[in-house]
């Protein structure tokens, strides 16, 4: 999209869970933070990880 058009900006929007409990996020999924990492590596995309609380 990027390449196609020169002026635009992408926005990449990753939603995450988040737990409410200590321990359950320690064991949760980091997937979010991994995705962002290699989005952010190969291109210039601007990362915003939603994070909702479970309760």
């Amino acid at each position: 999209m990027a390449a196609a058009e020169p002026g635009t900006r992408v926005t990449v929007l990753i939603p995450e869970t988040e737990p409410e409990r200590l321990w359950q996020r320690l064991l949760q999924n980091q997937r979010g933070a991994v995705v962002a990492h290699a989005v952010r590596r190969e291109t210039d995309a601007v990362i915003c990880r939603l994070r909702f609380r479970l309760l």
